[in-house]
C-alpha cells in the first residue's frame, strides 16, 4: 500500500514538471485564446491583471469604438484620428482572423491558401485579438480627453469677454486647436490662456480698487480739493501774468532778428542772381518768393505782439496808480 502512494506521488510530480516544461518552453495556451493585460501600469507591474482575449471581445471592442467615433461627430469633434485608429484595429482583426484559419484543423486547403496570402507580410504567429484592444483603448482614451479638453474649454470660455484681445487670442487659437486635432496643443493654449486671464483679473482688480478709494476719497474731500483747485487756478494766473511780458518781449525781439536776416538773404540772393549770376532765374524766384512770404508773416504778427506788450504795460501801470492810493 505504501508502495503504491510512493508510485502515485511519483508519476503526478513527473506529470506536473513535464507540463510546466511545455508552457514556459512553447507558449501552450487553452483553446488558442490569447491572453491580454489590461494593468495600466504594464507586464512587469505589481499590479498585473490578466485576462483572455476572445474573438467575441475584440468584434465588441471594435463595436464600441465605432458607437464612441458616432458619438464624437455628434458632437462636432474630429474624427480623423480615432478613424485612423479603428481602421488599424479592423486590419488587426482581419489579420488574426487568417492566422487563426492556419491555426485551424478543421479549415479547408483553400481557406488556408487565402490566409496564407493575406498574411505573407505578417508574422502571424506573434498576432493575437489583444492587438485590436490596443487601437480600440486608444480610441477611449482620445474620446475621454476629447470631452476634458471640451469641457475646459466651456468653463473658461467664461473668462473669455473679460479678457483683453491678445487673451482672447489665445482662447480662439486653443479651440482652434481642438476642432483641428490637435489636442496637445489646445491643452497648452487652455493652460496659457489661463494664466494670463487670472493675471488680467488680478490686475482689474487692483485697478478697481484704486477706483473705489480715488472716489471714496473725492467724496469724503470734495469741498478741500475744489478750494485747493481754486487756489491753483489763482496761482496760475498770476503767474503767466508775470511771464507774459517777458516771453512777449522774447518773441517780438526773435521776429525783428529774423527780419534783419531775411533781408540780408535776399541782398545775397539778389547779388548772386544779378551780380555774380550764379543763380537761375528759376532758383532765385523760388527763394526771393519763400523769403518775401515768411517777411509778410512777420510784418502780420509783429504789430499784433507789440500791442499785445502795450497793453500789459497799461494795466500795469493802472495796477501801480491803484497801489499808491
Amino acid at each position: 500500500m505504501i508502495k503504491e502512494n510512493i508510485a502515485i506521488v511519483s508519476v503526478c510530480f513527473l506529470l506536473t514538471i513535464i507540463v510546466s516544461f511545455f508552457i514556459f518552453n512553447y507558449g501552450f495556451n487553452l483553446s488558442g485564446f490569447a491572453v491580454y493585460n489590461d494593468s495600466p501600469y504594464g507586464s512587469n507591474s505589481v499590479i498585473n491583471q490578466t485576462f483572455i482575449v476572445t474573438r467575441s471581445d475584440a468584434i465588441l471592442a471594435i463595436n464600441q469604438s465605432e458607437q464612441i467615433i458616432s458619438e464624437m461627430q455628434n458632437n462636432n469633434f474630429s474624427i480623423v484620428y480615432v478613424s485612423d485608429r479603428l481602421s488599424e484595429a479592423k486590419r488587426v482583426f482581419a489579420q488574426v482572423s487568417y492566422a487563426e484559419v492556419l491555426k485551424s484543423d478543421n479549415a479547408s486547403e483553400r481557406q488556408k491558401a487565402e490566409a496564407s496570402q493575406a498574411l505573407r507580410l505578417v508574422d502571424w504567429k506573434k498576432i493575437s485579438y489583444s492587438d485590436v484592444l490596443v487601437y480600440t483603448d486608444e480610441i477611449k482614451q482620445r474620446r475621454d480627453e476629447s470631452f476634458f479638453i471640451f469641457d475646459t474649454l466651456t468653463v473658461e470660455q467664461q473668462n473669455f469677454l473679460g479678457a483683453s484681445n491678445e487673451t482672447r487670442q489665445i482662447f480662439e487659437n486653443a479651440v482652434a486647436a481642438f476642432y483641428d486635432d490637435r489636442y496637445n496643443e489646445s491643452e497648452y493654449l487652455l493652460v496659457k490662456f489661463r494664466d494670463a486671464s487670472e493675471k488680467e483679473q488680478m490686475q482689474s482688480s487692483s485697478l478697481q480698487g484704486i477706483k473705489i478709494g480715488a472716489q471714496n476719497f473725492v467724496q469724503r474731500y470734495w469741498l478741500h480739493m475744489i478750494v485747493v483747485i481754486i487756489i491753483l487756478l489763482f496761482v496760475a494766473y498770476y503767474t503767466y501774468k508775470k511771464f507774459e511780458k517777458k516771453l512777449l518781449v522774447k518773441k517780438i525781439k526773435k521776429l525783428k532778428t529774423e527780419l534783419i536776416v531775411l533781408n540780408d538773404l535776399m541782398k545775397k540772393v539778389q547779388t548772386e542772381r544779378f551780380r555774380e549770376n550764379k543763380l537761375s532765374g528759376l532758383v532765385y524766384n523760388i527763394r526771393m518768393k519763400k523769403y518775401n512770404e515768411r517777411e509778410q508773416e512777420i510784418k502780420e504778427e509783429l504789430p499784433v505782439l507789440e500791442e499785445r506788450l502795450k497793453k500789459l504795460d497799461t494795466l500795469k501801470n493802472k495796477d501801480l496808480k491803484t497801489a499808491k492810493y
